[in-house]
């Protein structure tokens, strides 16, 4: 390690920066093959660490909601009921709607996995 690369990673300490420190030997090694150029590289690195940070925070959020059993869409049984039309529930997944300002009301009988459907990202805006 050069005393480049150590100042490099005390300054990231610093900054506390973990993000960038935990991936800068991978970022290295690209941009020392060839892969990723000055900008490329300080562009991946930030994106590093705006990812670890919203990771965290994502992590912080669950465990303040003290949720008794967390659930994803990606767990979710389609096969518990035939009637669940999984592919309109998987477009409602990739949030479509709420980018295009829409509105969803989820309705049927009781105990077909509407809970576990919910919205549970950020607030929408309320128009």
């Amino acid at each position: 390690m050069s005393v480049m690369d150590t100042a490099l990673r005390e300054s990231l300490k610093s900054l506390r920066l973990s993000g960038m420190l935990e991936t800068l030997d991978a970022r290295l090694n690209q941009a020392h093959g060839g892969e990723l150029g000055h900008l490329d590289f300080l562009q991946v690195l930030c994106q590093d660490e705006i990812t670890r940070r919203e990771t965290v925070a994502f992590q912080r959020r669950l465990h303040r909601a003290k949720f008794e059993q967390q659930a994803t869409l990606e767990e979710f049984d389609f096969t518990a009921s035939s009637k669940l039309p999984a592919a309109q529930i998987r477009d409602l997944g990739a949030l479509r709607w709420l980018h295009a300002g829409e509105s969803v009301i989820l309705f049927g009988p009781v105990g077909v996995g509407k809970t576990h459907i919910r919205w549970s990202g950020p607030s929408p805006r309320v128009r």
